[in-house]
């Protein structure tokens, strides 16, 4: 099998072409930006001229391209001669050049067929970038109309174009005259926005999303921006948004707006094990634009090893304002781990604001009622019935190419929590985290992806709050190769008791080898202390590689990694099967 593998790997080499070249060659131009731009015009063949005739006939076809691109630059004297070169035995075919001297503009003009308001004048005139002394370029003149329509669009005038230029061309001075003119069309103002036929969200939601008010200037941008708005609503597969036809003697255009819906409902499955925090299975069911308002009802299950979930998730986009999430959640949940067990119920509320296409503000509050159980023999802590109150205020700013599997930029968040515990008495504590990842391509196929994260406890020590809100650290979601919770202070029996610090490190090189297959070689590393400081001398370290399948909705991953420092009783090999990047 691999002996054949190799000879249909020779064959395909063999065949293929190693080499290209240009299918005709540049003589005598010093200039080596214009003698790279005439490259690029001529282009690559794989293939020499089978004989005389082949090669004549590249050359002038080369020739003609020569010329045109020559006038397209400005060098109206310039000539191109095809001409075969004959050498070693192989004929080549080339183009003589004699580009002459670049014309320049003595004079350009840039005329309105009908007057528009001053501020519009202006800004068009500043926007259309050609002047005199300017080569005769034809990339930088078409650049100019284009930047002086788009200025002129925005100021009111969506049907503004440009009409035939007048390019007169001075031979003997080399220099030529330039007049341009753009058609500015009617003034236009925003009208009201009608949703002709049946709608799928309600007409008051869509006119609150509108980047504008009647009696704006009717710019285009403003309306790919309120397209881009209403398509990227979870009930909405497609938005189009288009002005109405204009009416004599009437400024005010209607704004016509067309949705087709998505699916209303989603059903969304996950499954995931580790030799570390064992098997566990998770659904999501969606109800998509439950109230007309791009509103989403999500039901929540999880079962597994380690928690059971059951939880309802409302949101509200663009509440109250453009870019503001509210979202109402309610969660019943029980965990058995080896620090702790805990039966809980949780109402919570949160709000996200986008700053910027990046930058996002939250905030949010919880109460909890929870029972929680610590391992026999700890000192008395926050334990039994609990009561729980709890208010946070964080930040994201998220640059990455792709939520699920990011090539490029980096994500940086933190929070800061202050919370109350209910019980006989009353303690408060507050909770600081940041974490970040960034992600760097070392090459087309091969990514370098990092990611820290800390955190701190502030104003009381571990035992005097409830124990699942400590630090643990060890396990697939902070350090594969550990036990779930097993890099964390210890209580009297040896089980995990939690800390108030954390510091956890991950870097991964990642290959992608195919479109469907890729690999991974990575270093864990983390601790969770018993001091509000993090104590990064105190961090363990895993190695592991791992194997990528990529499908259409993220990467199945599939993990094995081994403590550096392993130490007796501990597994030498944990092994994670999962869906999505590690981080």
């Amino acid at each position: 099998m691999k002996s054949s593998g190799l000879a249909i790997l020779l064959a395909a080499g063999l065949a293929a072409p190693v080499w290209a070249e240009p299918v005709a060659r540049i003589r005598d131009v010093e200039d080596e930006s214009l003698r790279s731009q005439l490259r690029a015009v001529i282009g690559e063949t794989p293939h020499a001229p089978a004989g005389p005739r082949e090669a004549r006939q590249r050359a002038e076809e080369a020739a003609a391209r020569v010329r045109r691109a020559l006038r397209s630059f400005g060098y109206y004297a310039g000539t191109a001669t095809a001409v075969v070169l004959d050498g070693d035995g192989r004929l080549r075919p080339a183009v003589r050049v004699e580009p002459g001297p670049r014309f320049t503009f003595s004079s350009v003009d840039l005329d309105l067929t009908r007057p528009v308001t001053q501020p519009a004048a202006e800004r068009t005139r500043a926007a259309f970038t050609l002047s005199e002394g300017d080569p005769v370029d034809a990339q930088s003149i078409l650049a100019a109309e284009h930047e002086a329509v788009v200025t002129l669009r925005a100021e009111g005038y969506p049907d503004a174009e440009t009409r035939e230029r007048d390019i007169v061309v001075d031979h003997a001075a080399t220099t030529a005259r330039g007049q341009f003119i753009i058609e500015p069309g009617p003034f236009a103002r925003f009208g009201a926005i009608e949703m002709p036929g049946e709608t799928i969200l309600r007409p008051s939601y869509v006119r609150r999303l509108a980047p504008f008010v009647p009696g704006d200037p009717a710019a285009p941008e403003a309306l790919i921006d309120f397209a881009d708005r209403l398509s990227g609503l979870p009930g909405v597969e497609r938005a189009e948004v288009r002005l109405g036809d204009t009416v004599d003697g009437e400024e005010a255009r209607t704004v016509i707006v067309e949705l087709e819906a998505a699916p209303r409902h989603q059903l969304e499955l996950g499954a995931g094990y580790s030799t570390t925090e064992g098997a566990g299975i998770e659904g999501e069911w969606a109800r998509r634009n439950l109230f007309g308002g791009a509103e989403a009802l999500t039901l929540t299950a999880r079962l597994a090893t380690l928690d059971s979930l059951a939880g309802a998730r409302l949101e509200f986009p663009n509440w109250q304002r453009y870019g503001q999430t509210l979202t109402l959640t309610a969660e019943a949940e029980a965990e058995r781990t080896d620090a702790y067990d805990r039966e809980a119920f949780t109402l919570g509320a949160g709000l996200r604001r986008a700053i910027s296409d990046e930058l996002a503000a939250t905030l949010g509050a919880e109460i909890e009622t929870a029972r929680v159980e610590e391992a026999r023999g700890v000192t008395r802590t926050r334990a039994g019935d609990l009561q729980l109150a709890a208010a946070s205020i964080g930040a994201i700013w998220d640059r990455r190419d792709d939520p699920l599997d990011p090539q490029t930029g980096f994500t940086l968040e933190g929070d800061f929590v202050p919370a109350a515990v209910f019980d006989d008495g009353f303690t408060t504590f507050y909770t600081a985290r940041i974490a970040a990842t960034a992600y760097y391509p070392l090459a087309e196929d091969v990514v370098l992806a990092g990611r820290a994260r800390l955190g701190t406890i502030l104003n009381v020590d571990a035992a005097e709050i409830p124990a699942d809100r400590r630090f643990y650290a060890g396990g697939g979601g902070s350090a594969r190769g550990f036990e779930y919770q097993s890099l964390s202070p210890a209580g009297p029996t040896g089980q995990p008791f939690g800390g108030t610090s954390l510091v956890e490190t991950s870097v991964e090189v990642r290959w992608r080898r195919s479109d469907t297959l890729g690999f991974a070689a990575f270093i864990d590393s983390a601790a969770a202390g018993s001091d509000p400081m993090p104590d990064i001398s105190a961090m363990r370290a895993a190695f592991g590689i791992g194997v990528r399948y990529y499908t259409g909705f993220g990467p199945i991953r599939l993990d094995l990694a081994t403590p550096l420092d392993r130490r007796d009783g501990e597994d030498p090999v944990s092994i994670y099967i999962s869906i999505g990047q590690a981080f």
